[in-house]
């Protein structure tokens, strides 16, 4: 092969490493939304009950550098609000909660309403205003 070819190559797959990667982070701190109802019992976590209004789950592992920033924006909006709590879970000591959720990275984080019923995910690192919009659609609703 030719210096000029093995340029072109090398060229072509930096691109597409760069294209996947800023479609992957694009996706990250989105929130989705169950296409059904899952209730989730404060017990499976060892928890008494659930906020009144709204909890935000966080699942975080301890070498997870988003996972603080996360902590500290959901901690931060729970604060603001009675009605609102933040519980940090951290999924290196739960491991099977990893498989019955289905949490393949750190942080995701449940928004859950007071029954406990799974009203969003979001992998990745959280996005303040997102969150902010989603409670509000679920406090407003209560």
């Amino acid at each position: 092969m030719n210096p000029i070819s093995i340029a072109a190559s090398l060229l072509g797959l930096v691109a597409l490493a760069t294209v996947l990667g800023l479609v992957w982070r694009r996706g990250q701190g989105r929130i989705t939304t169950p296409s059904d109802v899952r209730l989730i019992a404060p017990s499976s976590l060892g928890l008494e009950s659930w906020a009144p209004g709204v909890t935000l789950l966080q699942f975080s592992s301890p070498l997870c550098s988003p996972c603080k920033t996360t902590n500290v924006v959901l901690s931060a909006l729970a604060a603001a609000q009675d009605s609102v709590s933040h519980v940090d879970i951290d999924i290196s000591e739960r491991p099977e909660l990893a498989t019955l959720f289905n949490i393949a990275q750190t942080p995701t984080t449940f928004i859950l309403d007071r029954d406990g019923a799974l009203r969003a995910r979001i992998g990745g690192a959280v996005k303040r205003d997102t969150v902010i919009a989603e409670l509000d659609s679920i406090l407003v609703a209560a």
